[in-house]
């Protein structure tokens, strides 16, 4: 890489917004008649709001997932000491998520 960057003969130059004249644009404008066109409503666009089966989904979908969390930690907390070395955790950190909330996401107790 170095060998590019001797070779290169002028130096790279970014242009700043400072740079510009003060009246200088950095888009040009388009022509000031404006014509109205077929494509474009006469309204704004309104965003779809969610429907209640939307909202229903989102609030059942984690209702299960809080379920499940409390279930794992449940038989998590169920396991002896040799049964959690086998599976090759520290007790220490079985103790630690046995004692979180089930709203509190599990962590990935292998790194």
């Amino acid at each position: 890489m170095s060998t590019l960057v001797s070779e290169r003969r002028q130096p790279i130059i970014t242009p700043k917004l400072l740079d510009r004249a003060p009246g200088q644009r950095s888009t040009p404008r388009t022509s000031v008649t404006h014509e109205p066109t077929a494509a474009a409503p006469a309204h704004p666009a309104v965003t779809p709001r969610p429907t209640w089966s939307l909202m229903l989904g989102s609030i059942v979908a984690t209702l299960r997932v809080w379920h499940h969390r409390r279930v794992a930690r449940r038989e998590l907390a169920s396991l002896d000491e040799r049964m959690i070395r086998d599976i090759g955790l520290d007790p220490a950190a079985v103790d630690y998520e046995v004692s979180q909330s089930f709203w509190r996401p599990s962590r990935d107790w292998r790194k």
